[in-house]
């Protein structure tokens, strides 16, 4: 047994095909369409498959080649974790073989093999399932994905849809600590493997946080029609993280409360760490809802200044025209009027018209009417 159940093809497509239609949707990532906020598949119908298969023992965690399930038993030993971090398309062949070796029933595999539109928990006799909802985070939120974990005793499985890095910060920390992971046990290694979930949600918390500066500072300089798009738009994005979020929470709290014997008192323990960061997460983006609601009150504010700034040039503009117009009618009717043949009469009256002016726009600016700062 080897490579050959990789294949990009599965043995059976139309079997395939009939599996994909009983789930909500058929991709395990989503991106966003910002235009109507709408989660469309960001994968192609078929991935490369990888898998990076991890061992943790007494000489800390390495990286082997992945050659069959038997070979994963014989490096094992009796205190050793496997770790089989699963990604892209793999055939019905691998899947049969996965499921022989850690002894899972159909509904099982179904959990482990498929996406799901949910963040959620299930115990079984033989193990734990959870999956998550992950984010990926670059300049912008990209896209959000769905990873599988089935967690036994000595080997957990993590099944992500796409290449992208999930658990690079895990992977890295445990290999620094080397022979420091003596009594290391596979709950704690899923507590980390959340923790990596966790802090990519705190990613999106300072993009996010960063975006709602860069709204509020447009909507002070100019607010407009675009400003206004803007905030809707960040409501909808926090308002789709947030019920992502919450799942996450719940799952944890799930694991974090579970009688199963996987669940070590440090695992409990460590797991109850990583509920408190989700409790905290879920705060944090009922915060920035807020934030962004708030946002529509400076909104209103700035188009109350601008509106301020109009009836002040209006009211100017009225002020030096409005007294000359009045003079200037006066003076401009058909009747007999002794100043008209007057030598100084013109300038006389060019001089009535500036000084009423200039003492309107006195007078406005004492009051505080006016304001040229």
């Amino acid at each position: 047994m080897s490579f050959y159940y990789l294949a990009l093809v599965p043995e059976s497509q139309d079997a395939d095909k009939n599996q994909m239609k009983e789930l909500p949707f058929s991709h395990g990532r989503q991106s966003f369409d910002f235009n109507t906020f709408e989660m469309n598949p960001s994968l192609p119908d078929r991935v490369e498959p990888r898998i990076q298969y991890y061992l943790l023992d007494e000489n800390g965690l390495t990286v082997r080649p992945f050659l069959d399930f038997d070979n994963i038993c014989s490096d094992r030993g009796e205190n050793g974790i496997c770790w089989l971090h699963v990604t892209g398309t793999l055939g019905d062949e691998f899947w049969r073989e996965l499921a022989k070796f850690m002894d899972l029933s159909d509904e099982q595999q179904k959990l482990l093999r498929w996406p799901h539109h949910r963040s959620f928990f299930d115990e079984f006799h033989n193990g734990l399932f959870w999956t998550l909802q992950r984010p990926s985070v670059g300049e912008v939120v990209e896209a959000i994905e769905v990873i599988n974990f089935f967690m036994t005793e000595h080997v957990i499985i993590t099944r992500q849809f796409s290449h992208d890095v999930a658990f690079g910060v895990t992977v890295d920390r445990l290999m620094a600590r080397a022979e420091s992971l003596q009594g290391y046990t596979v709950d704690r290694l899923s507590a980390h493997l959340i923790e990596d979930i966790i802090h990519t949600y705190i990613e999106v918390l300072k993009v996010g946080g960063t975006k709602l500066e860069t709204i509020q500072s447009r909507i002070i300089k100019h607010p407009g029609k675009q400003e206004l798009q803007l905030i809707n738009r960040a409501q909808q994005v926090i308002w789709i993280f947030l019920n992502t979020v919450w799942p996450v929470e719940t799952v944890v709290l799930s694991l974090s409360r579970c009688r199963c014997h996987v669940i070590t008192e440090k695992g409990r323990q460590e797991l109850g760490y990583c509920h408190d960061e989700a409790m905290s997460l879920v705060r944090m983006f009922e915060t920035y809802r807020s934030m962004s609601y708030n946002l529509m009150d400076v909104y209103v504010s700035g188009l109350g200044l601008r509106t301020n700034e109009t009836t002040m040039i209006l009211t100017i503009i009225a002020t030096l025209f409005l007294p000359p117009t009045l003079i200037a009618g006066i003076y401009g009717m058909n009747f007999q009027i002794p100043e008209v043949h007057l030598t100084w009469g013109y300038y006389i009256c060019l001089a009535a018209m500036m000084c009423v002016s200039g003492g309107l726009l006195w007078w406005l600016k004492t009051r505080g009417f006016l304001d040229f700062r």
